[in-house]
């Protein structure tokens, strides 16, 4: 079995002498007298597990000494060898530098040989999970890569598809067969919107975020247009309010993402009965941003569905549960927030809050 890299940091020579005499043995053991000595060997030497330090050490604490090696050093623990009992200066190494164990000097061998046993252990452990957690972003990176490519062709597919529906219905004369068509190119293009919507998620977690000004009124109806050839707004009343007289700065592309996907949500939520929808879109300041309200008088939702509503994964399965997902995720990523009323048979109410990140004007500063 391999002999495990340990680095012990004293600026008194016998001490570093009787550490080397005990442990040689049993672990690598490397040695250096001053901070500035220790971090070179850390530099010299990657497979190093654990680190051992002297608290008080000539212009510098051993404290001051591990934080000035987390950042290139992360991994490696440590461990604080003092011969006083200050409880400030634990707490404080604890915060500062994450140091693991505490020991006393003169420090007892069968003490230490254990600490450093379990720093090892523990150190293999956090690499191990390092290790496992970039396996999992890179199969999560490959699934999403896929997943993107994938939906990509299948739109493809469909608007071919939906291009031969529309040539048939055209030719075809044949009146039994007329009541399909529609069925089928409808079939066709809600499932094209599914993938639009897959495609978007995937745009949004690649996508670095960019502050702009936000025109409401244009953006909405930006999304209605990009919309209108998935879903029918010729039986959905949309009446737009928007109350902002600040200057609104966001992340467009996501905002646009959130109302697109709702006026999805809403186009299938109208009630047979009435065959219309009416829907209210209010935009209003509050002190750190907006609120955008989206109030409709379709069928609303049942009281068990609320809880679930914005999972990716329903056990109803309905076409709409890709969009209320990609509603939240947006909503977050903005550092915003969302709440949903329903009465069934009523209506439905959301409530979205965005923060305005607009630039700071400094005082003596001019438009």
């Amino acid at each position: 079995m391999n002999k495990q890299y340990i680095l012990y940091v004293d600026d008194e020579e016998p001490n570093l002498v009787a550490f080397r005499a005990i442990f040689r043995r049993e672990f690598n053991v490397l040695t250096a007298t001053s901070a500035e000595e220790g971090r070179q060997k850390l530099a010299d030497n990657p497979e190093i597990k654990v680190i051992i330090s002297d608290y008080l050490m000539k212009g510098i604490t051993g404290i001051q000494f591990f934080e000035s090696i987390l950042e290139q050093h992360p991994y490696p623990i440590r461990i604080i060898l003092t011969g006083f009992a200050d409880q400030t200066a634990m707490l404080d190494s604890i915060n500062k530098a994450r140091v693991y164990r505490f020991l006393s000097k003169p420090w007892n061998e069968y003490d230490l040989r254990q600490t450093i046993l379990s720093a090892i252990e523990l150190y293999d452990a956090r690499r191990r999970i390092a290790h496992h957690q970039e396996e999992l972003e890179h199969s999560f990176e490959e699934l999403n890569k896929f997943v993107h490519k994938a939906s990509n062709e299948m739109r493809s597919t469909l608007v071919s598809m939906h291009g031969i529906v529309r040539l048939a219905k055209l030719n075809d004369q044949n009146k039994d067969n007329m009541e399909y068509w529609p069925i089928l190119e409808k079939g066709i293009m809600q499932i094209d919107l599914q993938l639009r919507n897959i495609i978007e998620h995937y745009k949004a977690d690649q996508h670095i975020r960019a502050l702009s000004k936000i025109d409401f009124e244009t953006m909405i109806e930006k999304c209605k247009t990009a919309l209108s050839p998935f879903q029918d707004f010729s039986n959905i009343d949309v009446n737009i309010q928007v109350k902002n007289d600040e200057a609104f700065y966001n992340d467009a592309f996501r905002l646009q993402l959130i109302v697109t996907n709702i006026l999805n949500y809403v186009s299938e939520q109208i009630n047979p009965e009435k065959g219309r929808i009416q829907l209210d879109i209010e935009v209003i300041d509050t002190k750190n941003g907006v609120q955008i309200m989206f109030t409709d008088d379709g069928i609303g939702i049942e009281n068990e569905q609320l809880n679930g509503l914005f999972e990716l994964i329903m056990s109803k399965g309905s076409s709409q549960d890709i969009s209320l997902y990609l509603v939240k995720q947006a909503v977050e990523n903005m550092s915003g927030t969302i709440e949903v009323n329903s009465l069934p048979g009523e209506g439905t109410y959301f409530n979205i809050f965005v923060p305005n990140n607009a630039p700071k004007i400094h005082a003596g500063s001019t438009n």
